[in-house]
């Protein structure tokens, strides 16, 4: 058993596992994404349905992001780009797509079947916090 905890504390402090935290200006962008009045109502009770269907969680995930190398994004783009998900064992279907445009100072919900972004509601006062740094 002494053995099990040491290794589970080794991986644990390993820093290949160590998660990348991501650049205060992501750190915003989350926060205005995860408080939008939108976001707030695809995920109410959404945490109850996702286990009641065999799932572990749901999320919201930078998919890419202007600083891909400070930021855990998978790739380049001159906005913010969000997805909000399930997370199953075998899957992560991806609910709505949001987008922060930094310089536009606006948050959208893509809507794939328009293909088009759409301007959504958000906390303005996380602006202010958005553009310190």
């Amino acid at each position: 058993m002494k053995s099990l905890n040491f290794l589970f504390l080794l991986l644990l402090y390993n820093p290949l596992f160590a998660q990348v935290k991501e650049s205060y200006k992501a750190q915003i962008a989350y926060r205005i994404v995860e408080t939008s009045p939108a976001v707030k109502k695809y995920t109410k009770g959404l945490g109850e349905r996702v286990v009641k269907n065999g799932g572990q969680s749901y999320g919201v995930m930078l998919d890419s992001s202007p600083n891909p190398k400070t930021d855990p994004s998978q790739s380049y783009s001159k906005t913010y780009d969000f997805n909000l998900h399930e997370s199953y064992k075998d899957r992560m279907p991806i609910l709505a797509r949001f987008v922060f445009d930094p310089k536009k100072q606006q948050l959208y919900e893509y809507d794939t079947v328009k293909d088009q972004l759409i301007a959504i509601a958000f906390d303005k006062s996380l602006l202010k916090l958005f553009n310190k740094k």
